[in-house]
């Protein structure tokens, strides 16, 4: 009960922020596929009001959709390490590593995490459900910076995300949709980007 009254206060926060309209008018940028080898990973679609993106614009609001099964604390700590690498504060990445491996959980392939980014805060979303954590401006300006920035690991996907190139695919499949299979710890697939030592990992 007091999770559900929780929940129901955070939906109503955030919608006095937003206004319910601001729900209803995301316009697609562009999205592109995220692979590790022969996987397609996760796919990640930029979303803006006008439908185009220009730099310190908010609010914007990214979406990824799983393809394979991803560890939550994992992706967690990916993202941290794409952060550390725009030489963050240690304090502050450590904090938010934490925060995130709290309220990660593990996704299966059609979850949708989406992040929503204002002014001076941010929110995650998965599928219906609001995570319960605001994050504040620093990480928020971190996470859109992982994608976005000149110096972001993923600069080759820059192109189709910010809708310069082609989209990978419509943005009608960022709508939710049901796990088609159950996350299954036996056939994890890799779980983040390049710049993940997994060789840190290996003992012996």
């Amino acid at each position: 009960m007091k999770k559900t009254m929780k929940l129901k206060f955070i939906i109503a926060a955030i919608s006095a922020l937003f206004s319910t309209a601001l729900f209803a008018q995301w316009q697609p940028v562009g999205n592109a596929e995220y692979t590790w080898g022969p996987f397609h990973v996760y796919t990640v679609g930029l979303y803006s009001e006008t439908g185009s993106y220009e730099k310190n614009e908010r609010p914007l609001m990214f979406s990824i959709k799983y393809e394979k099964p991803v560890e939550g604390k994992n992706f967690a700590i990916a993202l941290t390490k794409e952060m550390e690498s725009q030489n963050l504060s240690k304090d502050d990445t450590t904090a938010w590593l934490k925060k995130m491996q709290e309220i990660f959980p593990d996704f299966s392939p059609n979850d949708i995490l989406n992040f929503v980014a204002l002014a001076d805060k941010g929110y995650f979303v998965l599928n219906d459900t609001v995570l319960d954590h605001e994050f504040d401006q620093k990480f928020t300006q971190a996470f859109i910076d992982v994608w976005l920035s000149d110096k972001s690991s993923f600069i080759k996907l820059q192109p189709q995300l910010l809708g310069k190139e082609k989209p990978a695919h419509d943005s009608k499949e960022f709508q939710h949709q049901p796990a088609s299979e159950p996350f299954d710890e036996e056939n994890t697939m890799p779980e983040l980007p390049p710049n993940y030592d997994f060789k840190q990992d290996t003992k012996g």
